[in-house]
């Protein structure tokens, strides 16, 4: 669907998530060529990863669920949609259920972010992960019941942002083709 077409009830899921800005979902998004000028100008810094041209996510201009240069936003920002705005564009899922979908990976999230607030970062949560999977030799049955909920904690978000939020994996294997190299 086009920018033009798509009117503000077509991205109501969309309020007040701000996983695709905050690093949540993707750790870096993908820029389109002859555009990052305009991305450094706004005070974000770009990297190169396989050939492409990326910044890094979270993005400052996220607060609260919300783009605050919304109207001059760039292209990868009007162009994604997360599976979930997808299905809900295409009227597979109804409006209350989106709105539910959002609050529960809100709530993981949080969740997640109680024990350790870095890992909201979809980069920093996939480093928590590796860390908590490794079973320190003499660990107390506290700490590993500590661990092992932490880690728990950790899956059960990204599985849910897999299942629901995530676009599947592109032919190139590089997830959503026009947001991120890698998924968490």
């Amino acid at each position: 669907m086009a920018e033009a077409e798509i009117e503000v009830g077509d991205t109501a899921p969309c309020i007040g998530c701000g996983m695709c800005c905050n690093g949540t979902l993707y750790w870096m998004a993908k820029v389109t060529p002859g555009e990052e000028e305009r991305i450094r100008s706004f005070g974000l810094q770009l990297m190169e990863e396989k050939g492409r041209t990326y910044f890094r996510l979270p993005c400052h201009h996220e607060s609260c669920g919300a783009c605050t240069i919304y109207q001059d936003r760039f292209d990868i920002c009007r162009s994604f949609r997360c599976q979930l705005l997808r299905q809900y564009q295409a009227g597979d899922v109804p409006l209350e259920e989106a709105r539910r979908r959002v609050e529960t990976a809100l709530k993981l999230v949080e969740a997640v972010t109680a024990d350790d607030p870095a890992a909201a970062n979809a980069f920093n949560r996939r480093a928590s992960r590796a860390r908590l999977a490794e079973i320190p030799e003499g660990e107390t049955l506290e700490a590993k019941s500590d661990r092992a909920r932490r880690l728990l904690n950790i899956v059960a978000l990204d599985t849910y942002l897999e299942r629901f939020f995530r676009n599947p994996r592109s032919a190139e294997g590089d997830g959503q083709a026009d947001t991120s190299p890698s998924n968490s």
